[in-house]
């Protein structure tokens, strides 16, 4: 839905750029969809699925602060 949604404001960019002769404009949604491309060409090419990178994501520990019953730095 996201995706979709940001697809929609570049081509909305992008249409009134060039309706309204301002056509430099047009190179930064262009850059952006080359840049999206790029990026799910390398997703592609490396065979795993975003949620598999997720999935892979150590999950880090939420200390309640410094000298904190969790903290594993406390001395006491």
């Amino acid at each position: 839905m996201a995706a979709l949604l940001v697809l929609f404001v570049l081509a909305l960019v992008f249409g009134l750029s060039m309706g309204l002769g301002v056509g430099w404009l047009a190179i930064v949604p262009l850059l952006a969809l080359l840049a999206v491309a790029a990026w799910t060409v390398v997703v592609f090419a490396a065979g795993r699925t975003p949620s598999q990178v997720v999935r892979r994501t150590p999950r880090r520990t939420e200390l309640l602060g410094p000298g904190g019953p969790d903290d594993p730095d406390r001395t006491t």
